[in-house]
């Protein structure tokens, strides 16, 4: 008996023993090797503080990629060099409730202390650095990870909703800083992602560095103040550095403790970025081209645009109404509450006292007019004043507000959009509703829009165009900030303008009878300009419904695509036939060159707008094309050379991938709402059958498409519709909107978290029809209806049978009960 108890207490000893060493299975302490293993079901973690502190070892489903140095911290400072992973002397850990701590240990003038812990499938590092002193450092990486090849990796997904794309680190020290504290690197291939994300109170800025023998260096910063950048001498705003590392500006340290916790997290990337089945198409390039070249415009935080960080000097552009819209079809949340930063950056900073918005930001002020690029950055384009950047802005402002749906976000743009509005409201001066330009005459040659190295003056309809999109769109905004008055001017003034727009050439308008086609500007003196079908232009004038005549629609595009055809281009160019000599810079001819004719991608969703209500075959073949063209090169260009279709310019643009965003907005017709989902297909036979998966404000929506049918998914709860209709949700509501209507037909609350609602028929104020069911009957379901006649009766039937009459309100609405002791209903109310 004294044996078995000795046997017990011996053997409890050892595992209260081993207990202590190693806490549970996925934490395991090594004392003898100095070492501490983390793993989790797909991530394996080693840290070693044998005369130091580092992470040694990091492998995904038993891939390694650390490089030797692994993960450690850095300071820099008056050419000395310290390093968490080489200390004087093994530094004191504790092993304790699953967590581990290491330190603190002197690294330098510092003092750190590491913990690590497995929470979830996660494994997060939290490290503490205090100084007594103040300091200035070169380097103060806060962690730094070295990965062992950067060709692990398509690239980096940043948490302002932009990338770090590996293919333009091409050169061997190519580094690339940002401000943000998360990153996602991922392989598409072999479909895995590792996510790092930093939460600390103070700024964190990250650099990513390829390095001389092709590994990959992720330094993060933490610092009291935002991190600076170092170069150019006399402007400190370059974020792309081709041949050095030394990205950041020294960093000052105070007296202190700072705290940063980075959490790492394996992801699978088709279950966190994939995009369901899109059938007939090559959903891999979609959406790898969603992930690298769609989101090359955000230089940095506040900093969003097309132009990529990768362009010598640097430019965002704020001459570009399509930044919300790129952010509609990338569908990341990140770059959504990223760009609601920029545009508030921009508001309070690149707009003038007298509302005109500056139309560029840059590196440098090399492509400024002499004297107009300030201290930020902000600047007039060295090709004239590009008037196009005030109604772009408010298009932006709206067309993201759809998308966030924050109406505390919106309410303080509206003194700055109606400002900026007015600055071109009051360049009317002749009174017939088209805004006219800076400069009266193209032998001027100054630009005015996006074409900028192309004269165009006084009344442009480029320019105007979009000023027809914003008015309209803030006409919207302004109702749902009780402004119904400012709301009533704008649409005025639209219509005017549309009127005007429409007109010919003869009567003072800028349709084109003899070309079939709307103009690109005319002079003061009435000469016309432009008359070669500049192709952003008329599709701006049918996308954004200036152009509602069939015919004019049939001749504008039917010239459009026979050109296309005789040709054999895979997508638009600028202009079908050249301007005349003295329109544009001399370089420009002859024909095709640069703006007179060759093939910029950014006016793509325009264009597959303008077909797909038409003829959506000829929508889809453009981005068939545009796909085809970029498994060929990747689309990093900045145009493509009419004459043979190759890639040209050093300046690559996320525009390039607005055919995209016209196949997810006009062909496959999600257009999301500030309330609700709007879905308005035009869908071609070859994509019948496509189920996507769309993520926006926090929720998965599962949208599938059939042609004439399309239902949508949230949450277990769907609706499904024959014609163009919007959907929303609550936690146990859901609602249909009829066709493009803002305020809801039907809403239906009480409900289980399944729950299927189909709509069969939908006269407003006649009949309406829909069956709804769900898993089981439900204790409570209330449904309300509304865009009834007022003050009208109703019979109210239930599955084949009379079941109540009831009389709407003064606004039209009825509100009942249904039955509940079934799970499936069919309901029609007919006057």
């Amino acid at each position: 008996m004294k044996n078995y108890l000795c046997s017990v207490i011996v053997l409890t000893l050892t595992w209260i023993a081993i207990g202590l060493a190693n806490p549970s299975p996925d934490l395991i302490h090594h004392p003898a090797k100095k070492r501490i293993t983390v793993k989790t079901d797909s991530m394996t973690l080693v840290l070693s503080y044998e005369r130091g502190c580092a992470i040694t070892q990091l492998a995904m489903n038993k891939h390694s990629l650390l490089a030797e140095s692994g993960v450690t911290t850095r300071l820099q400072q008056d050419g000395k060099r310290w390093d968490s992973g080489s200390l004087d002397a093994s530094p004191a850990v504790r092993v304790e409730n699953r967590r581990v701590q290491i330190g603190p240990f002197r690294l330098g003038p510092a003092m750190e202390t590491w913990r690590l812990r497995q929470e979830s499938g996660r494994v997060i590092l939290e490290i503490s650095r205090t100084f007594t002193d103040h300091e200035r450092f070169g380097d103060a990486s806060m962690p730094q990870f070295h990965f062992n090849r950067m060709s692990d990796w398509d690239g980096a997904l940043l948490g302002n909703g932009g990338v770090a794309w590996f293919k333009l680190f091409d050169t061997p020290q190519a580094t690339y800083g940002v401000h943000v504290d998360k990153m996602t690197l991922w392989n598409q291939q072999r479909n895995i992602g590792l996510r790092i994300q930093g939460d600390s109170a103070y700024p964190t800025a990250l650099r990513l560095s390829r390095q001389t023998d092709g590994s990959l260096i992720c330094a993060f910063t933490v610092s009291e103040q935002e991190a600076q950048c170092r170069y150019d001498a006399d402007s400190r705003r370059r974020r792309f550095l081709t041949d050095r590392q030394d990205v950041w500006s020294d960093i000052l340290a105070w007296p202190g403790t700072m705290t940063a916790r980075f959490t790492l997290s394996v992801l699978d990337y088709q279950a966190a970025y994939g995009r369901g089945s899109l059938v007939g198409l090559d959903q891999e390039a979609i959406t790898s081209l969603l992930n690298t070249v769609a989101r090359i415009g955000v230089i940095d935080t506040h900093l969003h645009g097309s132009n990529s960080w990768r362009t010598p000097y640097g430019p965002a552009v704020l001459h570009e109404q399509w930044i919300a819209l790129l952010a509609s079809a990338i569908a990341d949340d990140d770059y959504v509450k990223a760009y609601q930063q920029t545009l508030c950056y921009y508001r309070d900073h690149a707009i003038e006292r007298n509302g005109r918005v500056k139309s560029r930001w840059a590196y440098t002020c090399e492509d400024a007019i002499p004297g107009t690029c300030d201290s930020l950055g902000f600047y007039e384009a060295q090709w004239g004043y590009l008037l196009d950047s005030n109604p772009d802005f408010v298009i932006n402002v709206v067309e993201l507000f759809d998308l966030c749906g924050d109406l505390d976000w919106l309410r303080p743009f509206k003194r700055s959009c109606e400002q900026v509005l007015q600055f071109l409201l009051d360049r009317d001066q002749d009174g017939d509703h088209l805004v006219e330009m800076m400069t009266d005459d193209h032998a001027q040659a100054r630009g005015s829009d996006w074409i900028d190295i192309i004269w165009a003056s006084y009344e442009n309809s480029f320019v105007n165009a979009l000023m027809y999109r914003a008015l309209t769109l803030w006409a919207d905004a302004e109702e749902l900030l009780e402004d119904p008055a400012a709301a009533e001017r704008y649409r005025a003034f639209a219509a005017g303008l549309k009127r005007r727009f429409n007109q010919s050439i003869t009567e003072g308008g800028l349709w084109d009878e003899e070309r079939h086609c709307y103009i690109h500007w005319r002079d003061r003196d009435d000469s016309i300009h432009g008359r070669n079908l500049v192709t952003p232009v008329n599709f701006m004038a049918i996308a954004y419904g200036l152009c509602e005549d069939p015919d004019r629609q049939r001749k504008i595009l039917d010239r459009i695509e026979k050109q296309m055809q005789k040709e054999k281009l895979f997508a638009w160019p600028l202009c079908l036939d050249s301007y005349e000599k003295g329109e544009g810079l001399d370089w420009q001819f002859p024909f095709p060159n640069y703006e007179n004719g060759d093939i910029f991608l950014g006016w793509g969703q325009v264009g597959v707008a303008s077909y797909a209500a038409v003829d959506p075959t000829i929508a889809l073949r453009y981005v068939e094309t545009l796909l085809a063209q970029y498994r060929r090169d990747g689309l990093a260009f900045q145009r493509y050379v009419r004459t043979d279709q190759t890639g040209a310019g050093d300046d690559i643009l996320a525009n390039n991938a607005m055919t995209l965003v016209g196949l997810y907005r006009d062909i496959y017709g999600v257009q999301p709402k500030y309330n609700r989902l709007y879905l308005a297909p035009h869908l071609p036979a070859q994509l019948d059958g496509t189920q996507l998966i769309y993520r926006l404000a926090g929720r998965r929506y599962d949208i599938d498409l059939r042609v004439k049918e399309y239902r949508v998914r949230c949450g277990g709860k769907s609706i499904c519709c024959r014609w163009p209709f919007a959907a929303g949700w609550g936690e146990r509501e859901m609602r249909y909107y009829h066709g493009a209507e803002s305020d809801f037909s039907l809403q239906i609350s009480g409900l289980d978290q399944k729950h299927q609602v189909d709509i069969v028929e939908w006269q407003a104020g006649q009949r309406m029809a829909w069956r709804d069911s769900s898993v089981k009957a439900a204790s409570s379901r209330r449904y309300t209806v509304k865009t009834l006649s007022p003050n009208a009766v109703y019979a109210v039937w239930h599955n084949g049978k009379e079941w109540a009459k009831l009389k709407s309100d003064a606004t039209g609405q009825v509100s009942f009960s249904g039955p509940t002791e079934k799970q499936s209903h069919f309901h029609v109310i007919k006057r």
